[in-house]
Formats: structure tokens, C-alpha cells, sequence
């Protein structure tokens, strides 16, 4: 994980927890951690097939990155498909989870789609975007996502991020111009 010196300069100061928390998130961290390394390794050996997507909240021209616990790459919100899940319906639920961030899946759009394999899996991403109007408040758990906060493209790009995440920034810049 980057060090907070290592953070681009535009982050988004959410108030660290207070009281049991201070014990309980670190163990928690260190939990995430953990089930990705045993869910790698599972996926070095199944090599499965999965679906998921990534949100890309615009504001400003500024994109919403964030740091999760268990890799050291940024990324972007997102998750694996429930049931029955649409794609709209999963980035909600995603966005709603990670950050704190409220929308309905109708206000979600697929623009870009890829598969990667980064992780020994055959990663089926949708990639779904919203432009907001204003910056909204971000609240994160501290424990799966330890950092979130817009950032200007060019310094994204300029990031550790994941191979999919790149793909999809890259193409928004073409798209975006």
C-alpha cells in the first residue's frame, strides 16, 4: 500500500474513526489482505472466469480513484456481480459500499469493456461512468478501501494502477479529449 506521502495532492480528508475502531480496522485490513492473498492463489490454480465492474465518478474533470487495503495498486470502485445483477445495478450497489456515494443504476452507462488476466483469472470488466455535477461527499470503511479522492487524468495515468484501470483511463482520454 502507498504511504499518504504518496498520495496524489488532491485527497479527499475523511475523519479518521475514533474509539474500538482504532483496534478493530488494522485487524480488519489485515483480514482483506489475507482472503486476497487465499483468493490468488485459488485463482493461479481454477484460473476462473468472473464478471465485475468499475465506476468511473467524473467531476470536474477530475476521475474518483481509490486505495484498497489489500493491493497496491489504485483503483477504481467496483466489485464482482451479485445474482442476477445487472452491470447498472452492480456499480450502484459498488459505489454505494465503497464510498458512500448514492445513485441510481439508471444513472450509470457502460462505455468500455475489456477482460484481463492480471490476477490468474479471465476478468470480465464493464467499465460504467457517470459525470456529477458536484463533488460528492466520500465515506470509506478504513478497512477495505483506505483512501479515495479525485484526481486530474494526466496524474492517474501518472499512478500505480491496475492494468484494467489504466486500459479504461486511457480510453477516456480519448474519449474525453
Amino acid at each position: 500500500m502507498s504511504r499518504p506521502d504518496e498520495r496524489p495532492e488532491h485527497e479527499t480528508v475523511i475523519p479518521r474513526a475514533a474509539g474500538l475502531n482504532r483496534l478493530v480496522d488494522p485487524l480488519a485490513r489485515t483480514l482483506y489482505r489475507g482472503a486476497y492473498t487465499l483468493a490468488r492463489v485459488y485463482w493461479f490454480v481454477r484460473r476462473p472466469r468472473t464478471r465485475g465492474v468499475f465506476v468511473g465518478v467524473w467531476h470536474a474533470g477530475r476521475v474518483l480513484l481509490v486505495q484498497n487495503s489489500y493491493k497496491l495498486r489504485f483503483s477504481m470502485p467496483g466489485g464482482g456481480f451479485h445474482r442476477d445483477e445487472s452491470p447498472e445495478q452492480c456499480g450502484a450497489r459498488e459505489l454505494r459500499e465503497e464510498v458512500g456515494v448514492s445513485l441510481a443504476p439508471s444513472a450509470l452507462r457502460t462505455v468500455f469493456q475489456t477482460v484481463g488476466s492480471e490476477e490468474n483469472k479471465d476478468d470480465h470488466v464493464h467499465f460504467l461512468e457517470v459525470d456529477v455535477e458536484a463533488e460528492p461527499g466520500l465515506t470509506i470503511d478504513r478497512r477495505e478501501v483506505t483512501w479515495a479522492g479525485f484526481i486530474d487524468l494526466d496524474t492517474a495515468l501518472r499512478l500505480p494502477v491496475s492494468g484494467l484501470v489504466r486500459a479504461y483511463l486511457e480510453d477516456a482520454r480519448r474519449r474525453r479529449g
